[in-house]
C-alpha cells in the first residue's frame, strides 16, 4: 500500500523528466549542423558530366565558398536548393549547393573542400575523389545509355562559295524521352555571318539510325554566309537536355522525375572555295541564286525630263554583299548615282530571301528612240558559273524638250566670262548735301548697315553650314559606296596600297559625314564617342575600329594577300549597311 502511493506520487514527475531529456537529446542533436559533400559518380569518361553537390543540414547558412574546380568544366551552378521536413514532429532543414562539372583530363582527381559559416562557425566538406576514364574503355552497355540522345550539327553542304547560303541544324536523336533543352555553350561562327531562322518545319520525325529506330526533331536552324575562302570549322557546341525518367509514380500529387543530360556536339569541317575568275565587269558579288526584274517609270519624255529605272534583285545569296549592277547606257544619257531604296531579308520554306530595290536616274542629252537593256550577272552555286540575265527591253521615245538645263548652264558660263565691266552713265544728278545729315534717317541707316550685313552674313554662314552637314549626312553613304566601288577596281587588279587606302577613306569619310565629325578632330577615340553617344551598337563600332586598324597596319606593314582584301571589302559594306539600317530604324522609332 505504502509503494503503491509512492508510485503513484513520484511517477509523472518522473515521467516529464524523462520526456524533458529526451527532448533536450533531440533538440541537442538537431542544433549539430552538419555539412558534407555529395556526388552522384565515382567514375566518369572524358568529356563526360556529373554532379557535385554541398548539403548543410539542421542550419542556416551564410558566405558559401566553392572549392577550386581544376581539371573540370562548370557547365552550370551553383543552383541553390533548399527544403524544411517535418516527420513525426521533428523538423529537419537543409541548403543545397550543386554544381554540374565536365571531366576534362584522364586521371584520379580530388575535388577540395567547400566552406559555410553556419551559427559563426566555418564549416568545411570532406574532399571528394572521381576518376575520369578514357572514352575507349567505355563498354558496349555504357556507350549505348550515353546513346539515348544526342545531337548533331548538320549542314546541309560541307563545300561553299564566299556569299553562299548553308542551312544548319541542331538535329536531336533520342530514344527517351525529353522535357526540353538548352544550348548552354554556343559554338564561335568565325568567318561566318549568320542569320537565325524562326519559321521551319520543327516537328518529329521517326527515322533508323544505325539499325535502331529514334526520333529525330530539328531543334534550330541558322543560316551561314561564309566571309572568307579557306577551310573553316565551326566548334563544339554544349548543350543540357532534360531527360524524363521513370520512376513507376503516377497520380495528381507525383511529378515526373527530371535528369539533365549533359551532351556536346562533334565539330563540323566547311570548305569554302574561291570564285573562278576572272569576274565579269559586271559582276557586283552576288553568290547563290538569283532573279533580276526591271522596270521603267515612262515610256516617253522630253530632254527637259529624267527617267525612272527601278531594277529588284532577289535570291538566297547574301543580300549584303550584292552591290547595284552599272547600268549600261549610252553617252546620249547622263547617269545620276544609283540609290538603294530597298533592302530586307526574309523566310520562305525553311532558307533565307533577300531582296534588294534599286532605282537609277538617267537624264537624256538629245532627243530619238533608245532601247534599254538593264542586266545583272552573279555567279550561279549550282551550275559553278557566271550568268547574265537581262529584263526588257523597254522602249523610251524622247523627245526636244525647252533644254532648261542647258539654257541655265549657258547663262552661268556667260556670267563667269562677262567679267565686271558695267556700262558708262552720261548723265548724273547732283543735289546738295545738307546741313544736319547727322541727325537724319539716311544716316542712321548708314550706320546700322554695316551690323546688320555682319549679323545677316553670321546667319548665312551659320545656314550654309548646317545645310551642308544635312546634305554631307543624306549622301554619306553614296559617298562611302562610291570610294567601296573604287577600292573594288583597286582588289581586281591586285593594287594593295591604294584598296586599303580608298578602304580607309570611305569609312573614316563615312563616320565624319554621318556623325559630323570635322578633319581637325578625327582621332579614334572622338569617332569611338560619337558612334557610342548615337546608340550605334557595340558589335558595329568594333567592327569599324578593326576595319581601321586592318587599313592602318596594311598601309604601314604592307598586306597582299587577296582573301584578306576580300574578307575587308565585304566588311566594309556590311558595316555601312549595318550602321544606315540602325539610324533608319531609330529615325522611324522616334517618329
Amino acid at each position: 500500500m505504502c509503494s503503491s502511493n509512492i508510485y503513484a506520487k513520484y511517477f509523472p514527475s518522473f515521467f516529464w523528466l524523462l520526456f524533458a531529456l529526451a527532448f533536450s537529446l533531440s533538440t541537442h542533436a538537431q542544433s549539430n549542423p552538419i555539412f558534407e559533400a555529395y556526388c552522384d559518380a565515382k567514375e566518369v569518361f572524358l568529356n563526360g558530366y556529373f554532379e557535385i553537390k554541398f548539403t548543410l543540414k539542421n542550419a542556416n547558412g551564410a558566405d558559401f565558398s566553392a572549392p577550386n574546380f581544376e581539371n573540370f568544366t562548370i557547365s552550370a551552378g551553383p543552383n541553390r536548393s533548399e527544403s524544411v521536413q517535418i516527420i513525426n514532429g521533428q523538423v529537419s532543414r537543409e541548403v543545397g549547393y550543386s554544381f554540374t562539372l565536365k571531366a576534362n583530363k584522364v586521371g584520379t582527381f580530388s575535388i577540395g573542400s567547400a566552406s559555410i559559416n553556419a551559427n559563426n562557425k566555418i564549416l568545411k566538406s570532406l574532399p571528394v575523389s572521381i576518376k575520369v576514364l578514357p572514352q575507349s574503355q567505355a563498354t558496349e552497355k555504357e556507350k549505348e545509355s550515353t546513346g539515348q540522345a544526342y545531337v548533331q550539327i548538320e549542314p546541309n553542304k560541307i563545300e561553299a562559295y564566299p556569299g553562299e547560303q548553308i542551312l544548319l541544324d541542331y538535329k536531336l536523336y533520342t530514344t527517351v524521352s525529353l522535357e526540353g533543352y538548352d544550348i548552354t555553350e554556343e559554338p564561335d561562327y568565325k568567318g561566318f555571318y549568320v542569320q537565325e531562322l524562326r519559321r521551319f518545319n520543327s516537328g518529329s520525325l521517326r527515322e533508323i539510325v544505325n539499325g535502331k529506330q529514334m526520333t529525330t526533331k530539328v531543334l534550330r536552324r541558322l543560316a551561314l554566309f561564309p566571309q572568307q575562302t579557306g577551310p573553316l570549322t565551326i566548334p563544339s557546341a554544349q548543350i543540357q537536355l532534360a531527360m524524363v525518367e521513370d520512376n513507376g509514380r503516377t497520380g495528381f500529387f507525383f511529378s515526373r522525375n527530371i535528369k539533365p543530360l549533359f551532351i556536346a556536339t562533334e565539330p563540323v569541317n566547311i570548305l569554302i572555295k574561291e570564285i573562278p575568275r576572272p569576274f565579269p565587269k559586271d559582276f557586283t558579288g552576288a553568290v547563290g541564286q538569283f532573279k533580276f526584274q526591271a522596270s521603267i517609270e515612262h515610256r516617253q519624255i522630253t530632254t527637259d525630263d529624267a527617267v525612272s529605272i527601278l531594277v529588284m534583285i532577289s535570291g538566297n545569296g547574301d543580300i549584303k554583299r550584292v552591290q547595284p549592277p552599272p547600268l549600261m547606257l549610252s553617252d546620249s544619257f547622263d547617269l545620276y548615282p544609283p540609290k538603294i531604296i530597298e533592302e530586307n531579308i526574309t523566310e520562305e520554306n525553311g532558307t533565307v530571301l533577300g531582296r534588294k530595290i534599286i532605282e537609277y536616274l538617267a537624264l537624256p542629252k538629245h532627243q530619238g528612240n533608245y532601247l534599254l537593256h538593264p542586266t545583272f550577272s552573279y555567279f550561279n552555286t549550282e551550275s559553278a558559273a557566271f550568268e547574265k540575265v537581262k529584263a526588257g527591253p523597254f522602249p523610251l521615245f524622247v523627245k526636244k524638250g525647252s533644254d532648261k538645263h542647258q539654257a541655265q548652264s549657258n547663262i552661268q558660263r556667260d556670267n563667269e566670262i562677262s567679267g565686271d565691266i558695267k556700262p558708262i552713265k552720261l548723265e548724273s544728278k547732283l543735289s546738295k548735301k545738307g546741313l544736319f545729315f547727322v541727325d537724319s534717317f539716311t544716316f542712321i541707316i548708314f550706320m546700322g548697315f554695316p551690323l546688320l550685313a555682319f549679323m545677316g552674313l553670321l546667319i548665312f554662314k551659320k545656314s550654309k553650314i548646317k545645310n551642308q552637314n544635312q546634305l554631307n549626312f543624306k549622301q554619306a553613304d553614296k559617298i562611302a559606296l562610291q570610294r567601296l566601288s573604287t577600292a573594288k577596281n583597286h582588289l581586281l587588279s591586285s593594287a594593295t596600297r591604294a584598296f586599303y587606302d580608298e578602304i580607309s577613306k570611305a569609312s573614316l569619310g563615312y563616320i565624319c559625314d554621318k556623325m559630323n565629325i570635322p578633319l581637325s578632330e578625327l582621332s579614334k577615340d572622338n569617332m569611338r564617342e560619337k558612334l557610342v553617344s548615337t546608340n550605334i551598337s557595340p558589335a558595329q563600332i568594333e567592327e569599324f575600329m578593326r576595319i581601321i586598324q586592318t587599313c592602318e597596319t596594311a598601309l604601314f606593314a604592307g598586306m597582299d594577300n587577296s582573301s584578306d582584301m576580300q574578307v575587308t571589302y565585304d566588311n566594309a559594306i556590311r558595316l555601312i549597311s549595318g550602321i544606315e539600317e540602325e539610324i533608319e530604324a531609330r529615325n522611324h522609332e522616334s517618329k
